[in-house]
């Protein structure tokens, strides 16, 4: 039975990442090399695992290369405990990312959100409120994408109705990310 409940879990993933869209994830790539390259900066959100995957995919960005080549100015808006319980109390649960958004997002940045479900109510407001700036919104949403899937400029749609396996593939979508990021940049400098 735990071998049968391993195999299904994932065979369900490699099925999953026979519909990634090549074409979303070069098009994520080329906006965040295009606004690094015009000075913004590359802001991430999540919830939960999702945190986690943000975080994570900061780590990557700010941290995964060599010495020889330039680091990404990446920030996970997740990554503050004392601001988000702050802004929860002071506030509302619901603005945790918003209200970070209100005071450093510029013109030239990028928000990366990321939520399984497409529907987490503190990350559509913050891309509401990029979006509303004129900011590029990207997202990685699973499900049926949510409103983040309609608000974002670009997204790494999952279609499928697993979490857990929405979630696996989010973080390899960052590393896939990290990787092409990493890799474009060597042959510069080959």
């Amino acid at each position: 039975m735990k071998k049968d409940i391993i195999s299904s879990y994932i065979g369900n993933v490699i099925e999953s990442c026979k519909s990634i869209n090549y074409d979303q994830i070069i098009n994520i790539y080329d906006v965040l090399i295009t606004a690094v390259s015009m000075g913004g900066k590359i802001y991430i959100c999540g919830n939960g695992g999702s945190a986690s995957t943000a975080s994570h995919f900061q780590t990557d960005l700010n941290n995964a290369f060599s010495i020889t080549l330039k680091s990404m100015p990446a920030i996970c808006l997740a990554n503050n405990l004392s601001t988000i319980t702050a802004i929860s109390n002071d506030y509302s649960y619901d603005d945790v990312f918003l209200h970070q958004l209100k005071f450093i997002l510029n013109e030239k940045d990028v928000l990366i959100t990321i939520s399984g479900s497409g529907n987490s109510t503190n990350v559509v407001k913050a891309a509401e409120y990029a979006k509303n700036k004129g900011n590029v919104v990207v997202s990685m949403v699973g499900f049926d994408g949510g409103k983040l899937k309609i608000i974002s400029d670009y997204c790494f749609y999952v279609p499928v109705n697993n979490m857990q396996i929405s979630e696996d593939l989010h973080l390899f979508c960052c590393h896939l990310l990290s990787t092409l990021i990493r890799e474009c940049k060597r042959k510069q400098y080959d």
